[in-house]
């Protein structure tokens, strides 16, 4: 053993001390039906996943427009306990049964306490929430965003994407979460647009980082990996087939879940949705992503769910379809965030009904 080796194994066992037995491994905890018809909702408890942070420079002033409808990282959680628990309530009341939770600086990871911003939550409180959750005929399941475009959580780790150091980190935050979850089924590591258009183009992040060709799909790879090593299956947004198309088809493994996304018919990106049909007969199953917030220039729900469901349900085989993930992509908030979550919960519930149904997907 190295002396790097054996400083690591001493600080994690440190941070385990600390802990208690907050991070004692429980069994695994599994649904009463595993092959019940997943009807998932995105819940955000940690917010810091935009990274378009403007760096305050003496007689500067800052940017007019942002890119993101969410301003970059912010050292306290925005999520308020009494908002989360109204937004629970709101999927549980219309008939969800799971829910994904983006942790980002909401959990206090044991191995990386230095990502914990005021207000985030201890394991504890993770855990007693995880049962409460349950206890409501609600899977939790849990999401790290490990995203270039999408890793403002991650703090000083960000800028060191891609080292020994940092897939180091990646292990630790996904074995943390996976033993504090009691190794859930699934684990959704995010990995979406991770372009230079997100960050360098309209995005205007000010730190830039790109991972390509077979730099990507090292990192990627052995994040899959660490997560199957818990006994959880990869879950991860698919869009890297609209960027790196032929890769994707040798590289990404048949068991990660598609999580495909900005499903709208767009004569000028086709590959929007005939993706999908694609990766179906490539044999993978999905959870796709149905968006439901509101567009300010439009004034209506950018109801993408129904789409995808339109599309799945005419291209891709029904046994390869597990389910789909309603993201409102607002955080639990008072004033209007609340309710656009609250309205997107009664959107989606609707959309389920008439899917279980097997008619027409209209209504709306």
């Amino acid at each position: 053993m190295t002396r790097r080796e054996f400083m690591r194994g001493a600080t994690l066992a440190g941070a385990g001390a600390m802990a208690g037995c907050a991070t004692a491994p429980r069994a695994a905890w599994r649904p009463a039906d595993e092959k019940a018809f997943i009807k998932a909702a995105l819940m955000h408890l940690g917010s810091n996943m935009w990274c378009d942070v403007y760096t305050p420079i003496q007689g500067d002033k800052p940017p007019e427009k942002r890119w993101s409808g969410v301003p970059g990282r912010r050292d306290y959680m925005r999520a308020q306990d009494d908002v989360w628990r109204d937004c629970v309530d709101a999927v549980k009341r219309n008939g969800f049964n799971l829910v994904v939770i983006d942790l980002g600086e909401a959990l206090a990871y044991p191995s990386h306490p230095e990502l914990a911003v005021k207000g985030t939550w201890s394991v504890d409180k993770m855990r007693r929430e995880l049962d409460r959750l349950r206890a409501m005929g609600l899977e939790p399941i849990p999401k790290l965003n490990f995203s270039t475009t999408h890793n403002a959580w991650m703090k000083e780790w960000r800028h060191k994407v891609s080292t020994p150091e940092y897939l180091d980190t990646v292990d630790d935050l996904i074995r943390d979460v996976a033993r504090i979850f009691d190794y859930p089924r699934f684990f959704h590591i995010g990995y979406d647009e991770e372009t230079m258009g997100h960050q360098g183009g309209w995005g205007r992040f000010e730190y830039i980082v790109v991972r390509r060709g077979a730099i990507y799909w090292r990192d990627f790879l052995r994040c899959v990996d660490t997560v199957r090593s818990t006994g959880c299956r990869p879950w991860c947004f698919s869009d890297k087939i609209w960027h790196d198309h032929d890769r994707f088809v040798k590289y990404m493994p048949r068991d990660v879940i598609m999580c495909p996304w900005n499903c709208v018919v767009d004569e000028k990106h086709p590959e929007y949705t005939v993706t999908i049909k694609e990766m179906g007969e490539l044999g993978f199953d999905f959870i796709p992503d149905g968006c439901t917030y509101t567009r300010k220039e439009e004034g209506i729900a950018k109801k993408e769910l129904k789409t995808v469901m339109e599309y799945c349900r005419a291209n891709v085989p029904a046994k390869q379809i597990l389910g789909f993930i309603v993201c409102p992509w607002t955080m639990c908030e008072p004033g209007v965030p609340k309710r656009k979550f609250i309205e997107s919960m009664e959107y989606g519930g609707r959309m389920f009904s008439r899917w279980e149904a097997g008619g027409s997907l209209d209504g709306d």
